[in-house]
C-alpha cells in the first residue's frame, strides 16, 4: 500500500497543540512534510492517521490536492489562410 500526503487542520482556537503534533509525528511511517500555525502536512498510510485524528477533537484530514497551474502565456496566431 502507498503512502498518500494528507493536510491535517486544527479548527480549535489558537495555534495547534504540540502534544497532538508530537503524537502525529511518533506515529510509524510518518513523515512531516510541512506544517504552519493550523495544519500538518503529513506523508502516511491512511488508516494509522485516520484513526488517530478521528479521537483527536477539532482536527480534520483530507487528502493532499494540487492542480495544474494555466499557461497564461501571450502567443502570437497566425491568421487563416
Amino acid at each position: 500500500m502507498a503512502r498518500t500526503r494528507f493536510v491535517l487542520r486544527y479548527r480549535g482556537e489558537g495555534d495547534k497543540p504540540d502534544a497532538v503534533v508530537e503524537q502525529v509525528r511518533q506515529l510509524p511511517e510518518v513523515t512531516v512534510v510541512d506544517d504552519s500555525s493550523r495544519m500538518l502536512l503529513v506523508e502516511s498510510h491512511e488508516e494509522p492517521l485516520r484513526a488517530l485524528v478521528d479521537s483527536l477533537p477539532d482536527w480534520v484530514m483530507a487528502p493532499e490536492q494540487s492542480y495544474p497551474v494555466p499557461d497564461t502565456r501571450k502567443r502570437v496566431e497566425r491568421p487563416p489562410q
